[in-house]
């Protein structure tokens, strides 16, 4: 028998797992989520649902790796013996609407080989959801017909699926999967900034890599070229308002939880070893403020200063210098 398994690492992610669960429940016959110590209402949304394993992430640092290879590991253990197609989505990627009927789609993917792997478009959906970038000749390997093989993986941007250098590579065109991150503009923003500290730490990508990677705050209009920009087809949203699901408007909290993941390596590190991330356009003293007024533990007990007017300077003259040399080579 086939089972459509899917694969969701999560932490803090209630503004939308309710949404993401609803939906998914639709096509799979099992969800996995493997928690990363959520604070929030993560995991009793979770308890709601009938098709949720939920699963423990006791990993304390962020390691895609291992996140994953935990995930599809599960999936075999609970379906040793059946075939399975593995769909590996973060919460705030949603499949579309009218992708739930194009029952002709579904069959085909059901009826794929072990070792394939799916390819699918992942458009961003920007703020109020009119508008969306769309990548037309980019698609995603989100699925993948499971065969055994080893996942190899990095700590972070890592491919999700097993690669069967063998298999084969089916792009599928009639099914979208829809990424909401970018609808939050401030959370997108703290995000980045984690990111480039994560990066800073694991010395996966020097320094002016990651200011060119990880603006310190997100804008759509400097993040993507205005020819990926296009309105938003109607028919990727229809009937969710009947569903119970409204995808219009989100909560866009000042501070994020990425914040304040940052200002415990702040605490651990100090400050000096991040002065060359591009993060120090955010207001960290009254991020440090609300933390504490919070009780939210592990913070920074003094003032947090902002890089100087040194710092800045050399850090625009290392954009500059890369920019030139991004040019010369195109």
């Amino acid at each position: 028998m086939t089972k459509i398994i899917v694969l969701t690492p999560v932490k803090n992610e209630a503004w939308i797992l309710e949404h993401f669960l609803t939906i998914t429940s639709q096509f799979a016959d099992n969800i996995i989520i493997a928690d990363q110590q959520s604070t929030d209402a993560s995991r009793a949304i979770c308890a709601k649902f009938d098709k949720v394993t939920l699963i423990e992430n006791n990993n304390t640092v962020y390691d895609e790796a291992s996140r994953q290879i935990l995930l599809i590991n599960m999936a075999r253990t609970l379906f040793p013996n059946e075939k399975r197609i593995l769909f590996c989505l973060d919460a705030d990627e949603l499949f579309s609407a009218d992708s739930l009927n194009y029952g002709n789609s579904w069959d085909s993917i059901r009826a794929y080989k072990p070792g394939t792997s799916i390819y699918i478009e992942k458009p961003e959906m920007l703020s109020g959801l009119k508008r969306c970038v769309r990548w037309r000749d980019n698609y995603f390997p989100i699925g993948y017909v499971d065969d055994n093989s080893l996942h190899v993986a990095i700590a972070i941007h890592s491919k999700r699926i097993p690669d069967n250098p063998d298999g084969e590579d089916v792009r599928i065109d009639d099914i979208k999967v829809l990424h909401f991150a970018h609808s939050r503009k401030n959370v997108q923003s703290a995000k980045l900034r984690y990111y480039s500290v994560i990066e800073n730490l694991n010395k996966t990508k020097p320094f002016y890599l990651r200011r060119f990677a990880y603006q310190s705050f997100y804008d759509e209009n400097k993040n993507y070229p205005a020819a990926n920009i296009e309105s938003t087809p109607e028919n990727w949203t229809a009937n969710w308002d009947e569903m119970g699901i409204n995808l219009h408007d989100f909560s866009d909290p000042e501070f994020s939880w990425h914040d304040f993941e940052v200002l415990r390596f702040f605490k651990k590190y100090g400050y000096s070893k991040f002065y060359l991330d591009n993060i120090w356009k955010f207001d960290w003293e009254r991020a440090r403020q609300y933390a504490l007024a919070n009780n939210i533990p592990d913070i920074p007990e003094k003032k947090i200063h902002q890089a100087n007017i040194l710092w800045q300077l050399l850090g625009k003259i290392i954009d500059s210098l890369y920019g030139l040399y991004r040019k010369t080579k195109k």
